[in-house]
């Protein structure tokens, strides 16, 4: 097994442990958030090793504590057993509005774009009570920033810009947040109605084909032990000098084993029906 895979394998078990086997809309959810963590740890080192050197040379030391930090947190995600799948995805959206937070402070407005960022992949892997929380998050962000910038309650960003183009760049995150908060749930929850009716009709299927077995264990089995006996009356009956009492008695074991054979094949046609009749429901729907 090669390093990749054995780092794939190990982060996943770390995450997914226990792994559902109930392929839901959830499921996927908690599978993307594993491979998030998974991708974004060693692919990270293209934009922090360059971030850090820049930060360091310009003196920025809480945003190179904040980028260590970030690194650490993740390690932590990936491999640290023992932690429930919903508080690894709350840490792993903190840290991503930490940073997202701290570029746009220290290297400008452009950074925005993780603001972005983050609040799609928060609603592709985590389910929030209030589906627009990190639409919120963002306006929360830019109001900070425009406030820190005007009125100089802690030192002024690195990079300053006038309050017209913080307004006009922070409305755009704050509307494109606001409809992808609004129509990502929507396309979740269209597809867990559509996985909830596949499951709904794949139980369906598997009720048809119990009954279609219990059909074939009838006619192969239950059937079959009327039907010898007809045939071994009816043989008897023909080969046989019997007396008067004997044909009876086998006559009326013949009525006996046509009654039985009768209500059988009635079963058989009854179950039939049933199945029949909920095929044609599921067409019509």
């Amino acid at each position: 097994m090669n390093l990749w895979l054995r780092y794939m394998t190990t982060v996943r078990a770390t995450i997914l442990n226990p792994l559902s086997t109930n392929k839901d809309l959830k499921y996927w959810q908690n599978d993307m958030f594993a491979n998030t963590i998974i991708y974004i740890l060693p692919m990270s080192l293209i934009a922090l090793i360059p971030s850090f050197i820049w930060a360091l040379k310009s003196q920025m030391y809480p945003l190179c504590t904040v980028d260590v930090a970030a690194v650490l947190f993740t390690c932590v995600i990936a491999f640290k057993e023992g932690i429930n799948i919903e508080v690894r995805k709350i840490l792993f959206i903190t840290i991503a509005y930490t940073v997202s937070t701290f570029l746009v402070y220290y290297a400008g407005l452009n950074s925005t774009l993780f603001l972005l960022a983050t609040c799609c992949v928060s609603l592709f892997i985590f389910t929030f009570k209030n589906q627009y929380t990190p639409a919120y998050i963002n306006i929360a962000v830019s109001v900070l920033y425009i406030i820190i910038s005007t009125y100089d309650i802690i030192p002024k960003p690195a990079i300053q810009f006038d309050t017209t183009i913080l307004f006009a760049v922070f409305s755009n995150l704050i509307f494109l947040s606001l409809l992808i908060a609004a129509l990502v749930p929507r396309i979740f929850k269209g597809l867990q109605d559509s996985f909830d009716k596949t499951l709904e009709h794949a139980l369906e299927i598997e009720k048809q084909n119990k009954l279609l077995r219990d059909i074939s264990w009838t006619q192969s089995h239950v059937i079959r032990a009327p039907l010898s006996r007809l045939m071994g009356i009816t043989y008897l009956l023909k080969e046989i000098d019997l007396t008067e009492e004997e044909k009876m008695f086998y006559i009326d074991n013949i009525i006996v084993s046509s009654n039985e054979l009768d209500g059988l094949i009635q079963d058989i046609v009854t179950q039939s029906e049933s199945i029949r009749s909920t095929t044609i429901k599921e067409n019509e729907v």
